[in-house]
């Protein structure tokens, strides 16, 4: 068998394939029920019978609807929920608890409040320097002459004599007379002058109200040799009119140097006093 035989028994094979598909098909369809209810009368009339074509009911093409994606909805954001306190009701208002001062604020409070003190001026008094100590017959200030004169004040067993001697403060030895005592307190040279010669180193002042601590009174000159003339160291004054005054003096009563109250004018049986400067004496 060549190839176009061979090609037609396949049509042949494949027409009768179709043939049996039709007809079971066919048998298929008049055993079913009719949609009428009527059972099919001749299945093979109905099979060359043609099927009467019902006409497609057309239905109502439904329109789309457009299908609406779901918007996805924003989740809204926790609000945090305000917790509301019930207030309490308000307490009578107490006074606040001061808090606790130490002592250094305590004194720097007390010191801010306290008004500052007045200041008070100070008079400011300057000491005068102490004079240097005064050397034999040289110059000497009025308060070391007193305070030469008063140590002899001091010794009860100085006693009144023109022969008689007594130390002064540096030990150096004076006649323990009138005018040894002046010449002692002046610091003059030992064993001292007399009445007679001690108008050789002082002055007569012009006037008895130009007397300082430390001047001289007394009668004395050329006439006044032993017991004719008499000197008294000038303290003070003791009143305003210059009518009373007080000397150191060594006149035998007492019969010791001691401290005399006068009046002015001074006078006795030898004459009247009157003042000297020593002319080296300093204020």
């Amino acid at each position: 068998m060549n190839f176009f035989q061979r090609l037609g028994a396949v049509r042949y094979l494949l027409a009768g394939l179709a043939v049996a598909l039709v007809a079971v098909g066919g048998t298929v369809a008049v055993g079913a029920v009719r949609s009428d209810g009527t059972p099919p009368k001749n299945a093979s009339a109905d099979l060359a019978a043609p099927t009467p074509t019902k006409k497609a009911t057309a239905r109502p093409t439904p329109t789309p609807t457009a299908t609406k994606r779901a918007t996805p909805k924003a989740t809204p954001k926790a609000t945090p929920k305000v917790t509301k306190h019930k207030s309490k009701p308000k307490a009578k208002a107490k006074a606040k608890a001061k808090p606790a001062r130490t002592k250094k604020a305590e004194a720097r409070k007390v010191a801010k409040n306290k008004p500052a003190p007045a200041v008070k001026s100070r008079t400011v008094k300057h000491r005068a320097k102490p004079a240097p100590k005064s050397v034999t017959d040289g110059r000497i200030s009025r308060t070391e002459v007193l305070a030469r004169a008063r140590t002899w004040l001091t010794d009860p067993s100085i006693s009144y004599d023109m022969n008689g001697s007594a130390a002064a403060p540096d030990g150096v030895m004076y006649r323990s007379d009138c005018s040894g005592y002046a010449s002692m307190a002046l610091h003059l040279d030992a064993p001292g002058r007399s009445t007679v010669d001690l108008p050789d180193v002082t002055h007569v002042l012009g006037s008895k109200d130009d007397l300082k601590p430390g001047d001289l009174l007394g009668i004395m000159g050329s006439a006044t040799g032993g017991a004719g003339g008499h000197v008294m160291i000038f303290v003070k004054w003791n009143d305003t009119s210059h009518s009373s005054f007080t000397v150191y003096e060594h006149s035998g009563n007492p019969d010791r140097p001691h401290k005399s109250v006068y009046d002015w004018p001074i006078q006795d049986s030898r004459g009247a006093y009157l003042p000297y400067r020593y002319d080296k004496i300093v204020n």
